[in-house]
């Protein structure tokens, strides 16, 4: 009996049921939940007016390896994302491995980061305990996952509609900030000064967890429709459009409040625009509950697709990838993620959470550029996959391994 329910879960596929607009909201809504509701004060804190010049920094080290997470997801479209294009390079499975684990643990992490970032605008409205949030937002978060991809896509889509409108409420409701811009412009040009730019670098370090997600929706290449032709488009797209309206907020931002208010903010947004009316907060932090709730929600459906990914390799625990005959979820895998995120949660503050998930996501980004540079030597051009010059994952290598190595020496030497 065990053998045949065994060989009926082999035949259970993931269901190919997202395209276009469904990926590129769930890219958008994957970097857009992950950071800015909850990070733009500490960005501010340690960028101050400079922050815009912290978020371009940050883009130019993403954009890169973007388009290389997009060429490969073209290339090679399957669950597991990164582990597959480090296994497709390389043929080594202790490698493969490693970068496996290093993307499960960054999920887990960055998740746990955001539901902290969520109690923060939940205390808004109402002084609930931080483990009894947290933990029905997993528990809830967690049955979507398990429902199936397709409802969890059209949650995610919808939760995305919701976090842009909060943005352009900001910007809208922020406006009369920016006439100050002319008059304070001098402030957002920085000088040649070494401890300015440094300031600008270590801003842009945490800059970088608001625009990780973009390499989660390569996770769903196997159950997306046409991902050769939609998953570059999403994943570049949703880049592009967001960095302009970081940009924007932040100076919306630093225009309404000083640096240290916005530093020891924990609803920084919520904060700016409750100088111009006491209603406002309540407005963007309902929306900032739900952007957090997106962040999570993929974040969860991501780590468990890696799980999946890497169990049909043997990579992991072969458990991970047993999927539910009637969801065709990996269930099991969406509840290990689920504990896990769960304790983490509860033991760390938010801001050591973001930079442990940007430690380990520029390593992993570092490994797939590296990927796509040996890939490319081999087989330059793939029929009917868009491809890119080598120089992007070079620059996307370099790029990558530079910020990490700033950031481990500014940790160390201060």
């Amino acid at each position: 009996m065990f053998q045949k329910s065994a060989q009926k879960n082999d035949k259970v596929k993931l269901k190919k049921s997202l395209n276009f607009p469904l990926l590129l909201f769930y890219s958008t809504g994957t970097i857009l939940g992950l950071g800015i509701y909850v990070l733009m004060g500490k960005i501010v804190g340690e960028a101050g007016t400079l922050a815009p010049f912290s978020f371009l920094v940050a883009f130019f080290i993403a954009i890169f390896s973007a388009f290389s997470y997009s060429e490969l997801s073209a290339r090679i479209p399957k669950s597991g994302g990164a582990v597959n294009y480090v296994d497709a390079a390389f043929h080594r499975d202790w490698f493969s491995q490693i970068i496996g684990w290093l993307l499960v643990t960054s999920a887990i992490i960055s998740t746990a980061t955001v539901l902290n970032g969520y109690v923060g605008y939940v205390h808004v409205f109402a002084n609930i305990p931080a483990w009894i949030i947290i933990s029905a937002m997993i528990l809830i978060l967690s049955g979507v996952a398990a429902w199936g991809i397709t409802q969890s896509a059209a949650t995610i889509t919808g939760i995305t509609i919701i976090e842009l409108i909060g943005i352009f409420l900001v910007i809208i409701l922020g406006a009369e900030n920016l006439t100050q811009l002319p008059a304070r412009l001098s402030e957002f040009v920085p000088s040649w000064d070494f401890g300015v730019w440094k300031g600008i670098f270590v801003g842009a370090f945490l800059c970088f967890f608001t625009f990780i997600g973009f390499e989660d929706v390569v996770n769903v290449a196997e159950e997306s429709k046409n991902p050769q032709k939609d998953m570059p488009k999403a994943i570049i797209g949703s880049l592009v459009i967001l960095t302009v309206l970081y940009i924007i907020v932040s100076v919306v931002s630093i225009l309404g409040l000083s640096a240290s208010e916005l530093k020891s903010s924990t609803a920084p947004l919520a904060d700016v625009l409750a100088k111009k009316n006491s209603s406002y907060p309540l407005i963007i932090s309902a929306i900032g509950l739900i952007a957090v709730i997106n962040g999570v929600m993929v974040q969860i459906v991501m780590n468990s697709r890696v799980l999946y990914g890497m169990a049909r390799k043997r990579l992991a625990p072969k458990i991970f990838a047993r999927l539910n005959p009637k969801t065709r979820t990996p269930v099991v895998a969406i509840g290990f993620s689920g504990l896990i995120i769960l304790v983490l949660a509860l033991l760390f503050d938010l801001e050591s959470l973001a930079k442990a998930t940007n430690y380990i996501l520029l390593l992993v980004f570092t490994a797939v550029n590296l990927s796509l540079w040996v890939i490319k030597k081999r087989q330059p051009k793939v029929k009917g996959v868009r491809t890119y010059p080598i120089f992007v994952p070079i620059i996307g290598f370099f790029s990558s391994l530079a910020i990490l190595l700033f950031q481990i020496y500014s940790g160390f030497f201060g």
